[in-house]
């Protein structure tokens, strides 16, 4: 009875409040619009539209208060933002095939607020901003242009295609730095590298690319294998990746550079997989003092020369060791970091035992096994904060 009740008081409360205390929703504008294919003049069909802040910096602590929105086309080409709030905002459409001004990694308006000073610009250069005002409709029409495109295979060197296999590219930037392009088939396919997967025969097709130049790669991926055994201590293996190039090399320096013009298309390149020149690397971390096997640690492969990353893995904490199953010929520099000793089986854990960071130069020509990286106990006062 008591909390009926309190239940009346509290109905009866909140209907004697005044009307004017419940804010009234912000007025909004619309953005309505029409996508057309610049090559055959047809509407864009089903092609994606999204809305991009044209002022998104800081204003004092605040940003600010801009909409977002990602909308699709109907069969006709035509598209409805409704609820935007008022400002400057660019509009930009998405659809396979076709360039866009801008990597489609900026095109999340989080990412495009932290995007770099010359990917702004050429926002700027290629789209009028569409201003929206309370109770308006605005009107944004988008010609999409035929991009170039880049397309190919991924083959081992015994012939057999590689499937599913992740092909990526790097893209020159206005400064001659090489950067990470994510193409169109990296954003609609969801691929972990931000570009296409290859087909059942190896083949793949990168498409919507502007004009400019590129290096285009391939990844080898082998995830990391998950055991699941009750009362059995079976640390998950670590997912690994090792990057190969058209023409044969492993780094971004040493690769072939492909030059498009606009709506170009390059075919033929050939991405070949040199089975006979990718070994293993094994090996253990110990303790520099006692010469036992630490049991958790990151361990980085960099090419010897000029310092550049590689890949990665982790010790397996049974044993202390750690694994590339795929390396090129070359010459490396095995850098171990956050070593540390932990009590097996007993999951997130602070460590029991820190070490300085340590390093290992290595020559890789064939299979090797048996690599003994040192590294030394750090004094518990010099542990970082992170592993106390």
């Amino acid at each position: 009875m008591k909390v009926i009740r309190l239940l009346t008081v509290l109905l009866l409360a909140s209907s004697l409040l005044p009307a004017q205390s419940l804010a009234p929703p912000p007025a909004t504008g619309t953005i309505t619009g029409r996508v057309i294919l610049g090559d055959s003049h047809l509407p864009a069909r089903m092609a994606y539209v999204t809305l991009l802040p044209a002022s998104a910096g800081e204003t004092g602590d605040k940003k600010p208060v801009v909409s977002t929105a990602t909308v699709q086309t109907g069969l006709d080409g035509a598209y409805v933002m409704p609820n935007i709030l008022p400002g400057v905002y660019y509009v930009a459409a998405i659809k396979l095939g076709y360039a866009t001004p801008i990597p489609f990694s900026y095109v999340d308006p989080d990412d495009f607020d932290r995007a770099p000073k010359d990917v702004k610009e050429a926002l700027a250069a290629a789209l009028s901003p569409v201003a929206v005002a309370a109770n308006r409709t605005s009107t944004a029409d988008i010609v999409l242009a035929r991009g170039a495109v880049i397309s190919g295979t991924v083959r081992f060197d015994d012939g057999e295609p590689y499937p599913q296999a992740p092909v990526s590219l790097l893209h020159k930037d206005s400064s001659g730095k090489w950067t990470e392009y994510e193409s169109n088939e990296g954003m609609f396919a969801m691929s972990k590298v931000g570009g296409a997967l290859t087909d059942d025969q190896g083949n793949f097709r990168l498409t919507g690319l502007p004009a400019g130049e590129y290096l285009l790669r391939t990844t080898l991926e082998l995830g990391g294998a998950s055991v699941n055994s009750p009362g059995v201590d079976s640390p998950d293996e670590p997912d690994y990746r090792w990057d190969i190039y058209l023409g044969d090399s492993v780094r971004p320096r040493d690769t072939k550079t492909i030059r498009l013009k606009d709506g170009e298309q390059s075919y033929g390149n050939n991405i070949e997989i040199p089975l006979a020149r990718l070994h293993s690397i094994t090996g253990t971390v110990i303790n520099f003092e006692s010469s036992n096997p630490i049991n958790r640690a990151t361990v980085e492969l960099h090419n010897a020369d000029d310092d550049s990353s590689c890949t990665v893995t982790k010790l397996n904490p049974a044993t202390g060791q750690f694994h590339f199953p795929y390396v090129a010929d070359g010459t490396y520099t095995l850098k171990v970091q956050n070593a540390s000793d932990i009590i097996p089986g007993k999951g997130d854990q602070k460590p029991i035992r820190t070490y300085a960071d340590g390093s290992q130069s290595i020559i890789v020509k064939s299979e090797t096994s048996g690599v003994i990286i040192s590294v030394k106990p750090l004094p518990p006062a010099a542990a970082s904060p992170a592993a106390q």
